[in-house]
């Protein structure tokens, strides 16, 4: 099952397809009610209900295919502090943030933590929310030790420094 935010466009653009139906209907009806009058219009918003619903279809399948691309993408193997992060995060993080979320119908705040690639994309806020803050997980549900947050923070420390290639030579 799709998550929420990878589902959105799809509801937009269906919201906005039913909403040209109906000004579709007022126009037919207004029109008709003037007799005389071409109902020229009809055919355009049909047209442009076609292309709604085409332009849903191709942006839903584009989210899939984004989503296989970063499963694909992530084959690399892990480094051991990357594993670790990996395995917190599994155990303390996807019962909330995750497609298939144990506790929530959806990934909380729409962040979902899927895979490495997803930690890496959102590590500063995890940074903030799980070592800074402490608020995540929310009132620690799932019994976060120090030592997993202080795991965390060396994680994003080392990740920091070598992004910015300050990192000993």
């Amino acid at each position: 099952m799709p998550s929420l935010h990878e589902v959105s466009p799809l509801i937009a653009w269906m919201v906005s397809a039913m909403g040209l139906l109906a000004a579709a209907l007022l126009v037919w009806f207004g029109l008709r009610w003037r007799r005389g009058r071409r109902t020229w219009g009809l055919p355009l918003i049909a047209a442009l209900l076609v292309l709604a619903a085409s332009l849903a279809l191709k942006l839903a399948s584009r989210a899939a295919q984004d989503k296989a691309d970063r499963a694909q993408a992530m084959t690399r193997p892990l480094s051991p502090q990357e594993q670790a992060v990996w395995s917190i995060v599994q155990t303390r993080c996807q019962a909330c943030h995750s497609d298939h979320a144990t506790v929530m119908p959806w990934a909380a705040y729409g962040l979902s933590l899927d895979d490495m690639g997803d930690v890496e994309r959102n590590a500063a806020a995890i940074q903030l929310q799980v070592v800074q803050l402490q608020a995540m997980p929310m009132r620690n549900t799932t019994q976060m030790t120090p030592q997993e947050r202080e795991v965390i923070a060396r994680w994003y420390a080392e990740r920091a420094t070598s992004a910015h290639g300050t990192k000993g030579d």
